[in-house]
Formats: structure tokens, C-alpha cells, sequence
């Protein structure tokens, strides 16, 4: 049996912590934006496997709708916008403290800005930020 607690997870951004999440099961995700490679198949059947150098990735977020979080990606967000050249790129860091899986990215940047969506219901609001360079190391965990 594997144990995950969501309590355990630290998400660094530029050394903030973001922890306000949004109730599910995907409040974190990062995906590498590109595959590892891919196999090309010449005329004759023959293959060859092309390495990609592309190590990028994306990054989602959902959070609650009123969190301090919010308030610290939106001024951010607004600083990329204002003003790019005082806009230091983002560094994120996250660990899951109980099963030791670690990514780290360097070099973000905001590609969505947050929708504004308010009803009888809670609304989280989700930020989608872009990495020039990631990894991701996944480790047993504790069982």
C-alpha cells in the first residue's frame, strides 16, 4: 500500500510556498512539454532515435479563490506584464516531503492569465506558467 498526504507536498515558487489549493485530485501538475525523442523510420524499415534537447515544461496550478497565493501569482503576473524587463523569471521547486519525489525548473514565465469566474459555488483559479528547464526525479515512496 502506497501513502500520499497532499499536507506533505511543498511547492516553492522563487521561494514563496504555495499552499491554498483548490479541492481534486490535480491541483499540481507539471508535464515536460516535449517527448524524450522520437523514433524516424527511413525508407527501407530501418529506424533511428532522435534525442530531443528540449527540456521544457508547464506547470498548472489550482488554487482557492481568495487565497493569499492568488494575490502573490497575480502580482507577479502583473509585474511580466508591466514590465518584462524587471520581471525576474520564475525558479520552482516541489517535494514530496513523505516519498521524496522531487521537480525543479528554472526560468518561468506566465503563458495564461487567470479567468475571473464567481458563483454560488467556490471557483478556484488556476495559473499556467512555462519552464525553459525541468526535471523530474520520481522515487519509491513509502509503502
Amino acid at each position: 500500500m502506497a501513502i500520499y498526504d497532499h499536507n506533505q507536498l511543498s511547492v516553492l515558487l522563487n521561494g514563496y510556498e504555495i499552499k491554498d489549493w483548490a479541492d481534486g485530485a490535480d491541483t499540481v501538475k507539471f508535464a515536460f512539454a516535449k517527448d524524450a525523442g522520437e523514433m524516424l523510420i527511413g525508407a527501407d524499415g530501418g529506424g533511428v532515435f532522435v534525442a530531443s534537447t528540449d527540456r521544457s515544461g508547464k506547470l498548472t496550478l489550482k488554487v482557492r479563490q481568495h487565497s493569499e497565493d492568488n494575490k502573490y501569482l497575480n502580482r507577479l503576473r502583473a509585474l511580466q506584464d508591466g514590465n518584462i524587463k524587471a520581471f525576474v523569471p520564475l525558479t520552482l521547486e516541489i517535494r514530496d516531503l513523505l516519498n521524496e519525489d522531487l521537480v525543479s525548473a528554472t526560468k518561468g514565465y506566465f503563458t495564461t492569465r487567470p479567468e475571473y469566474t464567481r458563483g454560488a459555488g467556490h471557483n478556484a483559479t488556476t495559473w499556467t506558467i512555462v519552464f525553459e528547464r525541468a526535471s523530474v526525479n520520481l522515487e519509491k515512496g513509502v509503502a
